[in-house]
């Protein structure tokens, strides 16, 4: 008997059993498990030795803070080898029933990922869409949620996380039970049928349990866990661009790009990438072979990098058309069942899917990229169905669908050394240490849902559901990409979706790319896009795990212990939302002025309310709208005060000092360009001098008067009396 004792979790092994019991960390043997059950290896059926010998060995590590490591290895004694389908870190039940709530992780970068109850579902895909978004290994008659996955209810929470993907695919399978009231979960690492080697020992994946702790505190530890395990890419900046998808499509030609190019300069939204889309290519697989609107990309390049921007484009580089020349060509690179192409799920015609593991393509894969990054000279990849590479099926070699699909984006990382890479439709924790940013939820689009359509098809709503239940992973795993903006006010988009939208991506931190034709753009638009620039760090989501769409995003100032609070009504009628500031800054306990500024920094739909207030703002927001506000801390006496900022983010990132002494205000900005500060003068205080910064408006409203300063880069002294 093995007992380890974490603190918050308990974890208990008997080796004669195989029995494995997780329960709170109480001091109480007599305590109920959270999660009990076996240790199982599952042996394929076909191809393997009658009774095979395997040992079983398990290892339980308490990782700090309260939390238990439990690590499963097997070892063939067998003379022969045995095929694995797969080790069950533990198969058992736990007490949480249909009432409880599930975290729920997609299998790739366009799967639902949110807190259900657990007798709810996402709708069921199409069939022709189950390829690309599902793990078709797991079982159909359970809820899968892959890498981590949480519940919480009446019984505490136990939060649940796999640290090891470089060789696996590794999910939880839930089923509910009405009449028991309880729900059988198996955490399973599966070996894909690969053959184990008389006296070859295999380690699954670590499972981490976590028992008591808030669940985003536990997400969080589990993507930093995975994070330093796997040599996580987190980029020092954020890339900034254009995409050229959600305007032009697969429409796209040579001089489309040089149009936006033209309105860009005439523009200067002072961005980093220009990306090339689907449509430059004759066909999936057939990526050198360009279409009729592009000559020669090598030229366009040129104008890309001429006008200041690094060129970008996108690949599927292991998605490949049935009619494409590769295909026709090298039929046997392609992953098989019986010899027939596994389906890959729809697009043009029917789709398959690489084998990554051929020697063959792996040179393909070189010559490929090679063309991309050394004579094109791309410098930004958007890698797209990345899935496509870990589907069931028979391959070259005899290894895990985790390891193919590692062998493959190794071989592209390789080839393109370190080039940016974006991973999309990918699946995410196999991706860690190969990507520098990761698509964490299906396509926006220029609506915000469209009817009868499943929880991973573009649209906004969904794209919001998951870049909002994503976020633990943002600069822990690689850097999130929300997809990109649609500012353009020629779509189905309201305003209120729009604006949120945006304030969603400024205060998460992710990439931040403009997708609309450029002309399209009018100037409430082009300020809109502007506030998102240029990336924050990173907020931090409120309402996870207690409901499918968390309803806040906060963003700290460390500077001056400031925050933009959004606070978001999902719903499809107006709701009446409210931000109380002194909720998330703090005030000296020597203050006469103890309430916090608030700042309405969307401005209300009504001129007539006052955008500046001394402590909660209530309005009545639209459907699928937001109320963004920015929160600043009171001072010890009543004096100008920075309460907000242009940047939809309240400057998080860029303002790095603030202070005040003997009349003067001073604010440290690290940007490239000026950045438009909100700032109080309260009572008989005006403004006398800005050193440099120039007043944009200044105008009495509410209780202090509202001074707008744009600030320049660097240190800015503003001198009031």
């Amino acid at each position: 008997m093995t007992r380890v004792d974490a603190g918050r979790t308990v974890v208990v092994y008997n080796p004669d059993t195989r029995r494995l019991d997780v329960q709170p960390g109480t001091g109480d043997d007599t305590v109920d498990s959270v999660c009990a059950g076996r240790v199982n290896v599952r042996v394929t059926d076909a191809d393997t030795v009658s009774n095979p010998d395997l040992a079983l060995d398990v290892s339980l590590v308490s990782s700090e803070p309260g939390a238990v490591d439990v690590t499963v290895a097997i070892t063939n004694r067998s003379a022969a080898p045995v095929r694995i389908a797969g080790i069950d870190v533990v198969d058992g039940v736990t007490p949480f029933g249909p009432g409880d709530q599930a975290f729920v992780h997609g299998y790739q970068s366009w799967t639902p990922t949110a807190t259900l109850q657990l007798d709810e579902f996402f709708p069921s895909e199409d069939a022709a869409n189950r390829p690309q978004m599902v793990d078709l290994a797991a079982p159909v008659d359970a809820r899968t949620s892959h890498a981590v996955t949480a519940l919480t209810g009446d019984p505490g929470r136990l939060t649940l996380g796999f640290l090891d993907h470089d060789a696996f695919l590794p999910r939880f399978d839930l089923r509910t039970d009405a009449d028991t009231g309880q729900t059988a979960l198996t955490a399973v690492c599966p070996l894909d049928d690969v053959a184990l080697e008389p006296g070859e020992r295999r380690e699954a994946a670590t499972l981490r349990v976590d028992v008591g702790r808030p669940v985003p505190t536990a997400l969080a530890a589990v993507a930093s866990a995975v994070g330093d395990r796997m040599d996580a890419r987190i980029p020092e900046s954020v890339p900034t661009g254009w995409c050229s998808w959600y305007h032009y499509f697969t429409d796209v030609a040579a001089a489309d790009v040089r149009t936006t190019i033209d309105d860009l300069a005439e523009w200067d939204p002072n961005l980093d990438v220009l990306q090339i889309d689907d449509g430059y290519e004759t066909a999936f697989g057939d990526w050198r072979t360009l279409a009729a609107g592009f000559n020669s990309m090598a030229d366009l390049r040129d104008d890309i990098v001429d006008a200041g921007y690094t060129p970008g484009l996108w690949v599927a580089p292991f998605y490949v058309q049935a009619d494409s020349r590769l295909a026709a060509a090298h039929p046997n690179w392609l992953v098989t069942d019986d010899g027939d192409p596994v389906d890959a799920g729809a697009r043009h015609g029917p789709m398959y899917g690489l084998d990554t593991t051929h020697p063959g393509v792996t040179e393909w894969l070189w010559d490929t990229f090679g063309t991309i990054v050394d004579e094109w000279e791309v410098e930004y990849l958007k890698l797209d169905f990345l899935y496509a590479a870990a589907l069931p099926g028979d391959r070259h070699d005899d290894v895990t669908r985790g390891e193919a699909y590692r062998r493959g984006l190794s071989t592209i990382r390789d080839a393109v050394g370190d080039t940016f890479v974006l991973g999309c439709g990918a699946p995410g924790f196999a991706s860690v240490g190969l990507v520098d940013a990761m698509r964490v939820g299906p396509d926006t689009a220029p609506y915000w849902r469209r009817e009868g359509d499943s929880a991973s098809q573009p649209a906004h709503e969904n794209a919001v559901r998951n870049i909002l239940n994503r976020q633990f992973c943002h600069r822990r795993l690689w850097v999130n990409d929300p997809d990109c903006q649609l500012v353009r006010s020629t779509t189905a988009l309201t305003d209120a979706e729009r604006r949120s939208f945006a304030a969603l991506v400024a205060l998460s931190g992710g990439s931040n790319f403009l997708s609309d034709a450029v002309a399209e753009i009018d100037r409430d638009g082009r300020q809109l896009f502007e506030r998102t620039l240029p990336p924050v760090d990173g907020g931090r989501v409120g309402g996870l795990p207690e409901r499918e769409f968390p309803d806040r995003i906060v963003c700290d100032r460390p500077a001056d212990g400031g925050a933009a609070v959004a606070a978001f009504n999902w719903t499809d009628d107006a709701q009446m939302l409210r931000v109380d500031p002194a909720q998330y800054v703090d005030t000296p306990s020597n203050s006469t002025a103890s309430v916090p500024y608030a700042w309405d920094a969307l401005g209300p739909d009504d001129p007539a309310q006052e955008r500046l207030s001394r402590g909660p703002i209530e309005r009545v927001v639209a459907p699928h709208g937001c109320l963004l506000v920015h929160c600043a801390p009171a001072p010890p006496t009543r004096r100008p005060t920075l309460v907000g900022a242009a940047h939809l983010a309240n400057a998080a990132s860029q303002l790095t000092a603030v202070g005040w002494d003997d009349g003067v205000l001073t604010a440290t900005l690290d940007t490239d360009s000026p950045m438009k500060l909100i700032v109080t003068t309260p009572g008989a205080w005006r403004l006398t001098d800005s050193a440099g910064s120039e007043p944009v408006t200044d105008e009495p409203n509410g209780y202090d008067g509202v001074v707008t300063i744009a600030a320049t880069p660097g240190s800015n002294e503003l001198r009031f009396e």
